[in-house]
């Protein structure tokens, strides 16, 4: 298991700090939002496009309980950069 920092994500795909899998490439995720959230498994995602140090996923096929799990986690980084900006303006 090798563990990569996904630094965005919507409920179609994300970008994950990583380099090595060419553009169209297929793979399986396991993400980890928090220590105490429960996985989310990306049973196929597609390598759509590759930067010198990431690569930009797009999720094809995600197990209906585990796509409710991602948009309960983007739904909250929704609503947290919403608070964020309303506590910093």
């Amino acid at each position: 298991t090798v563990t990569h920092r996904i630094t965005d994500i919507s409920m179609d795909g994300c970008t994950l700090q990583t380099t090595g899998f060419p553009n169209g490439a297929f793979i399986e995720l396991v993400l980890k939002p928090t220590v105490k959230k429960e996985t989310i498994n990306v049973e196929t995602a597609m390598v759509c496009s590759v930067r010198p140090l990431s690569m930009g996923i797009r999720f094809l096929e995600i197990p209906s309980e585990h796509y409710r799990r991602l948009a309960q986690v983007v739904l909250g980084l929704i609503v947290g950069q919403g608070l964020d900006s309303t506590l910093n303006a």
